[in-house]
């Protein structure tokens, strides 16, 4: 594939050097297999964890996610040593090229569906194969290389971090079955980075108790791989397609996505919130795993993809994990024309999407008796996990640094607090704000780029510092979610001074 020079510039801005920072405290050896524990304590583990009960995290809440009296099952442990991260030079996704132009379709698909499974054998190895799938996805000490999470997804008490694997609450989502009717459902997942994200993350997030608030847009190393898990209250009663898939416990609020509600309308607090959305330990299904990779052959820098549960179809697989497959690759938005909007482009989603590979066989498997093998807007890439209005890079590339306000980009514009009603993006009758939103929403941004557009669609931050643009956290909403959850308990923490001590969440997270 041939790049020109402005490409080039471009793809160049966004190369990053490791850079050194003071590795956290607390680090524990594994004798047996001489591998040093990536987890450190620096950062609390889950939502609740009893290890930081001083600081008063918790106070004034209902304690409803820590391990029982008698709990014999699985804690997790977050992975937080960044910095200490040795860079893995191991890179099996590069044999395979989807993102060159000259390729047939068919050549596309066929490199697309080798990249992706490239990519999960890579994230697979060490992580899995422990004799006991709960026992799976222990990221502390990793024979292979070391894996990662990201801090600070604990201190909302509606989506922070369960204590059994550290899965945090998503959006609802109302599946749709056959005979069935609709289903509303939740999904629960956590993500892991590998050692190039990690000395990334470790800029950042230091090991110290406050992070380093990027000041300009942030940028992950060429190499960087995040996998993510996530799991569904469904059943396979409700989808058969779960049958023979990884069932996990897990510390979870109500299946059907609790919600604490006032009777005078009010916000509620995190009191009120513990009370109102208690946990307990239920199955969760494998439903969705999501890939994305830091690869300079990508017109935008990142290649995003994502495999569905398909355990009736895999049922023979001898790796439970493998029992899913590959629903597509996606490395840009397929810009729709600025006088039509994307709902209608490409005409036919089916050969007309350039930026994406999608396996309509699998996609048709899944949507046979459900809508599991639902994708985005008009064909684009995203899970049954995901909105059906967006796309996997459209969610992405909206990921900032929170402002002053402790708010960020809405993830979609319909989740804007400042949305005319009507409005939005995707829409199949589109007005002309509709076309100038599907115009910001499914641009295709670069790497490491501000998600820009009109006030009336992105408004302008208040940054402290003074920033017009938002800062990006380089398509990660992780990271900006990490870093808005600490800004919230650092604003708690200045109102107790002030003697308020009722917490309500008062930031925006970007929900899926």
């Amino acid at each position: 594939m041939k790049l020109n020079i402005a490409a080039i510039l471009m793809l160049s801005v966004c190369s990053l050097t490791t850079v050194s920072a003071k590795a956290a405290d607390k680090q524990a050896t594994d004798t047996a297999s001489n591998v040093t524990s990536t987890c450190t304590g620096a950062y609390p583990s889950y939502f609740q964890d009893p290890a930081f009960n001083k600081t008063g995290m918790w106070d004034n809440q209902v304690i409803i996610n820590q391990a029982y009296s008698g709990w014999k099952g699985p804690i997790f442990s977050l992975s937080d040593a960044y910095s200490s991260a040795q860079q893995d030079n191991a890179a099996p996704w590069l044999e395979f090229n989807p993102f060159d132009k000259s390729l047939s379709e068919t050549e596309k698909n066929t490199q697309a569906w080798k990249y992706l499974w490239a990519v999960m054998k890579y994230i697979q190895e060490g992580n899995i194969d422990k004799g006991d799938i709960s026992k799976d996805w222990d990221l502390c000490n990793n024979k292979v290389r070391s894996w990662y999470h990201i801090p600070y997804q604990t201190y909302d008490p509606m989506s922070g971090r369960e204590f059994i694997h550290g899965l945090t609450r998503e959006a609802p989502v109302t599946m749709e079955i056959k005979g069935q009717g609709d289903l509303k459902t939740t999904m629960w997942a956590v993500g892991f980075y590998n050692p190039q994200a990690a000395n990334s993350i470790g800029k950042v997030w230091t090991g110290a108790p406050s992070p380093v608030m990027p000041q300009q847009n942030f940028v992950f190393n060429e190499g960087s791989v995040i996998g993510k898990l996530l799991f569904t209250t469904a059943t396979p009663n409700n989808y058969p397609f779960l049958e023979n898939v990884p069932v996990w416990q897990a510390n979870i609020s109500a299946s059907d996505f609790c919600e604490c509600k006032n009777a005078d309308g009010s916000a509620c607090s995190f009191q009120q919130e513990t009370e109102q959305c208690p946990r307990s330990v239920a199955d969760v299904y494998l439903l969705q795993f999501d890939i994305a990779v830091r690869d300079s052959r990508s017109p935008v820098g990142w290649a995003y993809g994502t495999f569905v549960a398909d355990g009736q179809f895999k049922a023979k697989e001898k790796n439970p994990w493998d029992r899913i497959s590959p629903l597509g690759l996606m490395w840009g938005n397929d810009t729709p024309p600025a006088t039509v909007g994307a709902a209608a482009f490409p005409q036919n989603p089916i050969t007309g999407l350039k930026d994406s590979a999608v396996f309509q066989e699998v996609v048709g498997r899944l949507n046979e008796h459900t809508n599991a093998g639902h994708l985005g807007c008009n064909g684009r890439l995203n899970g049954p996990a995901d909105n059906a209005l967006s796309s996997c890079l459209s969610c992405h590339q909206t990921a900032s640094v929170p402002d002053s306000t402790n708010n960020t980009p809405a993830i979609m514009y319909q989740f804007a607090s400042y949305q005319q009603p009507g409005s939005g993006q995707c829409l199949t009758s589109p007005s002309a704000l509709d076309l100038s939103i599907d115009q910001v929403y499914f641009k295709t941004f670069m790497c490491s780029a501000s998600f820009v557009g009109p006030s009336n669609i992105v408004p302008v931050p208040k940054y402290a510092q003074g920033q017009k643009e938002w800062i990006s956290t380089d398509f990660s909403l992780q990271l900006s979610i990490s870093l808005t959850q600490w800004q919230e308990w650092q604003e708690d923490q200045d109102n107790l001074k002030k003697n308020i001590k009722v917490r309500v969440f008062e930031g925006t997270l970007p929900s899926r």
